[in-house]
């Protein structure tokens, strides 16, 4: 993918936790490399959905600012929310960055989230959970966002499963590669946990673009400004602008198709168009 754009002129600071997960000994400039994509992806979608500023953000889960430290350095008037189950990325976050700290849950209805953001980032959150856990944590991404705000959230799609299907060494070892796959071609969404995932609830979740679309008739009011495969590592990036009541759902969803052959069940249609004359 070509690069974004320019943010040659943002320096964001450079102090690094010694508790970072995502930091690999020597591989620092690929961790900073990953953080200016994620920036530029969100400078994308502000051209995509006419939003040249962001005063109110949430990066969940933030880790230790691999993102964060990007917004804070582009983005330096807003009030930025890092929220993360790690406490000590919370709180490095907000002693480095200047961010509010709110500690997550599990599940993320139990946050107490009162307002609403103008962008949500969600980096490689949902690649870890199972189905019920996804669309839970994606409702409340949606109910999140602000009217004419901006949700940003990657997704393990049709490249990384052409990796594990090649062969490829280093992908996901920790889990069960051929029945990863094989839901992830019957259904277009499969989930495995890792083998040292205690209660089974953390592993590895894969999506394919119809899949999701489908689950997008579930919100009316969210519109997709873009599908970008293999965008932030090997992730796809999926950008949602929010306004109310733009659409009409008549796809009905992968996961509650109802008798009658549309998403109202016997009679919908009709009912729909009789409310439009």
């Amino acid at each position: 993918m070509k690069p974004l754009p320019d943010l040659s002129r943002v320096y964001p600071k450079r102090v690094l936790s010694p508790a970072d997960g995502m930091l690999d000994p020597g591989l620092e400039q690929q961790y900073f490399d990953l953080g200016q994509r994620a920036l530029e992806l969100v400078t994308l979608s502000g051209q995509l959905c006419d939003k040249p500023h962001y005063p109110d953000i949430l990066d969940l889960p933030c880790g230790h600012g691999r993102v964060l430290r990007w917004l804070r350095a582009h983005y330096d008037y807003a009030k930025i929310t890092a929220c993360d189950l790690d406490r000590d990325a919370v709180d490095f976050c907000a002693a480095e960055f200047g961010a509010t700290p709110v500690y997550s849950q599990p599940d993320l209805r139990a946050l107490p989230f009162t307002a609403q953001f103008d962008l949500i980032w969600v980096g490689s959150l949902l690649t870890h959970l199972p189905e019920a856990e996804w669309l839970a944590a994606l409702d409340c991404f949606v109910r999140w966002t602000r009217e004419c705000g901006v949700l940003i959230f990657t997704t393990q799609g049709r490249y990384y499963t052409t990796l594990l299907a090649r062969g490829h060494r280093h992908v996901a070892e920790n889990i069960d590669k051929a029945a990863l796959l094989e839901g992830f071609a019957r259904k277009g969404f499969a989930y495995q946990p890792y083998f040292e995932s205690k209660d089974g609830g953390y592993g590895v979740s894969v999506t394919s673009p119809e899949w999701l679309q489908r689950v997008l008739q579930r919100y009316p009011d969210m519109i997709m400004r873009a599908y970008l495969e293999e965008s932030w590592g090997m992730q796809d990036v999926v950008i949602l602008y929010k306004k109310a009541g733009y659409f009409e759902p008549l796809l009905g969803t992968p996961e509650s198709r109802r008798a009658g052959g549309g998403p109202g069940g016997p009679g919908w249609l009709q009912r729909l168009l009789g409310r439009k004359r």
